[in-house]
């Protein structure tokens, strides 16, 4: 089995991450964090904190306090958008954007907030451009991905960061295909007021059910859910602090201890040697299966892409091509419009989507060559 779908989620982990996983749970030493003072409480509460901390210097943020863990993106950026916009607000965001971004932004839409999106160019580039003429008095915030799962082609966000900055705008990352796989720093420049949601089952290692929110800047989110937090229970409001706002009920100690163990993979190997290995893959691919007549690009692939190629073979839906890639060949890749149906729309692939070819570390050259022959026979 050759496994080309890591955008969805990366199957194959470091030995590492289901071990602690496992530890956790048959240790028996991990209770409810901040829920009392015995050691299975305390080894929970610390077990938290080593996650954060790790998770801070690797985005490079100063605090732990700063990252809040939630159960993934999705969940980060509905508490992020719930938690800082209103329905008074004027929203920027694009057409390359997940449903994560998009659903919850046209929920609030209903309430009677706006939304302006920025086009796609004819090669699935944000016109971040337009940015400008976007502005309303109204403009509250741009939300905007990293990189898109379709093409993996990374959102400038340097511009961006300036554009909101110039502005007072807060800005709201969705980091999922970027966290990982692009070696990225919150630190070494001057940030506007920011969100940076990232997911912990993708190409950060860690297992479903994981993933966060770093805050950066002086942001005052409102809850946007309430239940136990362990600390100022007489209150009947959730405590408005990070990370416990968005922090309710009992937390995941044993999958965030596996998360921990996958950014360890990555601090190991380096994110520079990561960043370098996925693009050598993600560019050798779409340099060879550029030249099959029979297959249609979509994207250019460049050095700060993602490592996403997505195509079309023949005349074929991406579906059948999906279909054949795993019954005939057992190669697994995504067909379809993978939740972001605007970029479909903008590329005009809308009813026959593409075939996401997505790539991890543990992916191999040799599998490349296989997957090139079968396109080849197809």
């Amino acid at each position: 089995m050759i496994y080309f779908d890591n955008s969805a989620t990366t199957v194959k982990k470091p030995d590492s991450v289901s071990m602690a996983v496992y530890k956790a749970i048959a240790s028996g030493n991990y209770g409810n964090p901040s829920r009392g003072s015995h050691d299975f409480s305390l080894n929970a509460l610390e077990g938290l904190y080593k996650t954060r901390s790790v998770i801070a210097d690797f985005f490079g943020v100063e605090d732990p306090l700063k990252v809040v863990l939630v159960s993934n993106v999705t969940t980060g950026l509905n508490l992020a958008i719930r938690g800082l916009l209103s329905d008074r607000d004027h929203v920027i965001t694009s057409d390359a954007e997940h449903n994560s971004v998009l659903r919850p932004l046209y929920q609030l839409e209903n309430l009677g907030a706006e939304i302006s999106f920025l086009p796609l160019d004819k090669r699935g580039n944000i016109e971040i451009e337009k940015l400008e003429e976007s502005l309303r008095p109204s403009t509250k915030a741009v939300v905007i991905t990293q990189a898109s799962n379709v093409s993996g082609i990374a959102t400038d966000l340097d511009y961006v960061f300036d554009f909101c900055i110039k502005n007072n705008l807060i800005l709201i990352v969705d980091g999922a295909q970027g966290a990982g796989t692009l070696n990225f720093k919150l630190r070494g420049r001057k940030f506007p007021d920011m969100v940076y949601a990232f997911t912990g089952h993708k190409s950060l290692y860690g297992p479903q059910g994981t993933g966060g929110l770093i805050f950066v800047g002086d942001l005052s989110p409102k809850a946007v859910f309430s239940g136990g937090s362990g600390i100022d229970s007489f209150n009947r409001e959730q405590p408005n602090m990070l990370p416990d706002i968005f922090e309710y009920g009992t937390q995941n100690i044993h999958s965030n201890l596996g998360l921990l163990e996958g950014i360890k993979y990555l601090n190991d190997l380096g994110m520079e040697k990561v960043e370098d290995k996925l693009h050598s893959l993600a560019n050798y691919f779409y340099n060879e299966v550029s030249k099959n007549k029979n297959v249609t690009l979509y994207n250019e692939f460049h050095r700060s892409c993602a490592p996403i190629v997505s195509l079309n073979v023949k005349d074929y839906s991406s579906g059948k091509t999906s279909d054949i890639l795993w019954n005939k060949y057992k190669v697994a890749t995504r067909g379809g419009s993978h939740c972001a149906q605007r970029y479909h729309e903008s590329m005009g692939t809308k009813e026959r989507g593409m075939v996401r070819f997505s790539f991890s570390t543990f992916n191999t050259f040799k599998e490349l060559d296989y997957v090139l022959e079968v396109l080849e026979i197809i």
